[in-house]
């Protein structure tokens, strides 16, 4: 399907202000360079779907040659954060670069931890957990250690 041709649609004060909208003025600047109503460009941006999507159209066109640019710069920023890691003299400047490249790749904060090794989470019996902490700790954890409140029972196995 082709693309309609919306510029033909438009007045030339219209496609005038679809430019300077573009180029980042307001409203009221592209109605006072126009000799028009500050509204009336407004109820173009807002209600004229040919105003619309032209005024879309450019902010696209505009876009990709920005992150065209970005991508050509890529390499570059990563050539200043790798010579930033090699800094020796500012520790601060050397980290700083590290957390830059982590987030940049998604790495940062990240759970690398292989799939299979990943616990989710079990609901344990206090008696159960409670011997799972002493074995990580080789004793008997001190916020474990006594009765229970309720019963005044001793906290130990199933059988107690």
């Amino acid at each position: 399907m082709a693309k309609r041709d919306t510029t033909r649609q438009l007045t030339l004060k219209q496609q005038t202000a679809v430019d300077l909208l573009v180029l980042g003025k307001s409203d009221r600047e592209v109605a006072e360079m126009l000799g028009v109503a500050r509204q009336t460009v407004t109820l173009w941006r807002n209600c004229d779907d040919n105003f619309r999507r032209l005024l879309q159209l450019r902010r696209q066109e505009i876009w990709g040659c920005h992150v065209e640019r970005l991508r050509q710069l890529v390499g570059k920023a990563v050539d200043v954060l790798a010579d930033d890691l090699r800094q020796q003299d500012d520790r601060r400047l050397r980290q700083s670069a590290a957390v830059h490249i982590l987030k940049c790749v998604g790495l940062y904060g990240a759970d690398l931890q292989p799939e299979e090794k990943r616990h989710s989470y079990v609901d344990l019996p206090d008696w159960k957990l409670e011997n799972l902490l002493k074995q990580f700790w080789k004793e008997e954890p001190p916020l474990l250690r006594g009765t229970l409140p309720e019963t005044g029972q001793e906290q130990r196995g199933p059988s107690a």
